[in-house]
């Protein structure tokens, strides 16, 4: 018994260990989630998106969030909404509304399959397009809302084709006995259907098409839950080579009639190695909903209901979506609650499968988190003997002794490599020595014994670096001009900075160690750089300083070994000469840091200059009469009389000046005396006086 529980721990041992991680972080409900990239999985708040119920999300192969969605709106990895990601017709209501698409063979194209809900506007089955490596690696919606078919809601599941890497898309007919099957492939979206049909029409009531659509892991099996007013589970064995749907058959747990209004029927989920059957069931607006369970390995309806079993009914919650996790457990949700519930082996038949009742906790900061809705996946990812042939190497990015792994050794007849340099082997774990450091292309070929046909053939580029300092010495920075950090793209290669960004370059102009990992095709590199904090240039126009009109000063930066000069004048010299009063700055640049000063001439004490004649023509020519220089006055006083001692002008503003004119008539031409008294910026008192022509 003991050898058999332990054959037992390391097979479930390596089988998850082998599962995709692409499905290893949830989010869902209200803003909640569950991170799976540590066991036991960690509950998640914080997120951005309410899903009533379908919902799914998307992670990198090294589990790393790329993107969820509630099939409304798209949620990048910042936790922001994903460019052009809104407004999309996967609506809140609809029990599948939405599943993710990795493109075949493309790592920047996804495809987010929607469909709506029974009795709500925009109905129909729909596909956008997602470019992830847009939007500096956040994310893109390139093409929305692509309408495939019209007369569909409410059901929506997806699986692997034999070939591990095309993906079949079923979705269920309305008014109709109909499923139809889209194959997603490497050229796009085929959306000329595979049909089948069951002799089992969904029509009437259109909360009928409420339930879920689902998958087993393996693909071989097909579950519909038809809600309402029928009640009933539909299983059916599948064909992942052709699309076809065959072998239908129905059963359904509850003896009496559901009440109107209720769902009855509505989550399923089979266990990991496809034999027993799960569903959640509200059959009662007063009793709490049950969980059953059944085994489906006859695919016989009287023998399949004989199986049933009654795993669990918790109360009072109203029981929602069933799903697999790739823990190999079954996680369900009930709507208001707050914790998630778990079936811990659900491989176990009876009793045996422990179901656990709130078991991850979501804390008490959000207020009813569980709603109905789980996400919805390519089932296939939970199933670890449907990954794609890949394979992945070992080590650091400087190792020369390069080793390389096949993710999976299922059904290869024989497998080659071509390493690059020009070596090859025919091992399916082989080393290769790399002499000089660079970038090569490997190649795999896998000889299979499946549905695909002959082989596939898998190509990466690795990397074989000689140094880990790739970011170059450390430099420094003033703080006033952004400085570039990174390298040269590596085609194929993630990066990952310290603050967050994912480019191979950025731009800082903050000091302190900044770290980029570089990680390309199994081997990883880190290298940091520091920007240390660098003195500013010198400059020093020198203090405020005064001018006197006709006597130029010359304003110099103080600097002569910086690289460009910009004054507000617009000139680009050193130094330079100015005549007038005024406020001037200059900027420099000196190894690629940025200084400015700046300095105010005012008027000094200057000598007193007055013109003898002016002509007041309308020539714009010498056409007013006063002090011409600028100086500083603390007091200003000047009069001006005619011949017979009349004061025709009188001013304490400076910078006023007669126009010829006495009580706006123009005076003749003559002699005219002025009279001027200031007192200057240290207090003295100065009076003089004179006489001008007035000429015109």
């Amino acid at each position: 018994m003991k050898k058999i529980v332990l054959l037992y721990c390391i097979i479930a041992a390596s089988l998850f260990a082998t599962a995709q991680k692409q499905v290893n972080t949830w989010y869902f409900g209200k803003k909640i989630g569950l991170d799976f990239n540590q066991s036991p999985p960690a509950s998640l708040t914080g997120g951005a998106l309410i899903s009533d119920e379908g919902c799914s999300a998307i992670s990198d192969p090294n589990g790393k969030l790329l993107f969820y969605t509630n099939g409304v709106n798209i949620i990048n990895r910042k936790n922001v909404l994903m460019k052009n990601g809104n407004n999309l017709m996967g609506d809140l209501s609809s029990t599948d509304n939405c599943v993710i698409v990795p493109s075949p063979g493309n790592d920047s194209i996804y495809y987010l399959f929607t469909i709506g809900a029974a009795s709500q506007p925009g109905k129909g089955f729909r596909y956008n397009v997602i470019n992830i490596k847009a939007d500096t690696g956040f994310g893109e919606v390139i093409n929305k809302n692509i309408s495939i078919e019209p007369q569909a809601f409410e059901k929506l599941a997806a699986i692997r084709h034999c070939n591990n890497k095309d993906v079949w898309i079923v979705i269920h007919k309305w008014d109709s006995d109909e499923y139809l099957a889209y194959l997603v492939t490497s050229a796009g979206v085929n959306t000329t259907p595979v049909s089948s049909h069951t002799g089992f029409f969904i029509t009437g009531l259109e909360d009928n098409a409420v339930g879920t659509l689902k998958f087993s892991s393996n693909g071989k099996n097909l579950v519909a839950v038809h809600s309402y007013e029928n009640n009933v589970l539909e299983l059916m064995n599948f064909d992942n080579t052709n699309g076809m749907l065959t072998n239908p058959i129905r059963f359904g747990p509850d003896l009496v009639r559901i009440p109107p209004g209720l769902t009855g029927l509505y989550g399923a989920e089979f266990s990991p190695d496809g034999n027993l059957l799960y569903t959640s069931d509200n059959y009662s607006a007063d009793l709490s909903g049950i969980v059953y369970q059944f085994d489906i390995s006859s695919h016989n309806p009287v023998t399949i209901l004989a199986s049933k079993q009654i795993i669990a009914s918790p109360e009072p919650w109203f029981l929602g979506a069933l799903q697999a996790g790739p823990d190999h457990k079954i996680y369900m949700a009930m709507l208001g609650d707050t914790s998630i519930s778990v079936i811990d082996d659900p491989n176990i038949y009876g009793a045996g499968c422990n179901f656990r009742y709130n078991k991850i906790s979501f804390g008490q900061n959000v207020t009813t988190p569980l709603k109905f809705g789980l996400p919805n996946f390519i089932q296939s990812y939970f199933d670890p003997l449907a990954n794609p042939y890949d394979f992945s190497r070992t080590g650091k990015c400087s190792d020369h002794n390069v080793a390389f792994t096949i993710n999976k050794l299922t059904a290869i007849d024989s497998v080659k490599w071509d390493f690059g340099d020009g070596n090859q082997s025919q091992a399916q774990s082989p080393i290769n020595f790399y002499i000089n450091p660079g970038f090569y292309n490997v190649m795999l070929i896998v000889y299979k014994v499946d549905c695909s046909g002959l082989n596939d053939t898998i190509n990466h580029v690795i990397w074989v670096t000689n140094k880990s300092d790739f970011l170059g010495l450390d430099t420094s920075t003033c703080g006033s001009i952004p400085i570039q950090l990174g390298i040269s793209n590596i085609p194929g290669a993630n990066y990952l900075w310290n603050t967050g960004a994912i480019s191979n370059e950025i731009s800082s102009s903050a000091t302190g160690g900044y770290w980029m990992e570089i990680e390309l095709n199994g081997c990883t590199i880190r290298d940091t750089i520091n920007v240390l904090p660098r003195n500013p240039p010198v400059i020093n126009i020198g203090p405020d300083t005064t001018i006197c009109a006709y006597k130029q000063i010359v304003l110099s930066a103080g600097n002569i070994s910086a690289t460009s000069y910009l004054w507000n004048t617009g000139e680009t010299s050193n130094s330079i000469s100015i005549n007038k009063t005024g406020t001037y700055y200059v900027t420099l640049k000196e190894n690629n840091c940025i200084a400015s000063d700046t300095v105010i001439v005012a008027a000094g004490d200057c000598e007193v200059f007055i013109p003898s004649a002016f002509t007041p023509n309308n020539d714009s020519k010498n056409e007013r009469f006063g002090v011409i220089t600028e100086f500083a006055v603390q007091y200003f006083s000047m009069q001006i009389f005619n011949k017979w001692g009349q004061m025709i002008f009188s001013s304490n503003d400076i910078l006023q000046k007669w126009d010829g004119t006495y009580k706006g008539k123009n005076m003749p031409n003559g002699a005219y005396l002025w009279m001027l008294t200031y007192v200057n910026r240290k207090g003295r008192k100065i009076y003089e006086q004179g006489t001008v022509m007035l000429i015109r």
